[in-house]
């Protein structure tokens, strides 16, 4: 059995389309692409104390040794600072790695 083409480009479209599905599909299955970060599920509240800075917070409370950046940026979202500027006496929430949690 003999197949002919009538519409070149409408094949080459098919054929990107399916492979574009295939490779999604499969990557679905494989996992491959996933985007690995620390998901925090439990927080502490600290008290600032005079010298304390965010960064020196979040590398004492970096349990699972993540980028420091991110951890201050998320200490930073998390309290709604809009800068890293924090004063003796405030209360900050500090995220605490979870085990449970998986990596999202």
């Amino acid at each position: 059995m003999k197949v002919k083409i009538v519409n070149k480009t409408r094949f080459i479209i098919f054929l990107v389309i399916s492979i574009t599905l295939i490779l999604v599909l499969i990557s679905a299955l494989f996992k491959i692409g996933k985007a690995y970060s620390v998901t925090y599920t439990q927080y502490i509240n600290i008290e600032v104390k005079a010298g304390d800075t965010l960064w020196n917070i979040a590398k004492k409370n970096n349990s699972k040794k993540e980028d420091i950046r991110k951890l201050v940026y998320k200490i930073m979202e998390l309290n709604d600072l809009e800068t890293a500027k924090i004063k003796p006496g405030d209360i900050i929430k500090v995220p605490i790695y979870s085990k449970k949690g998986n990596l999202d």
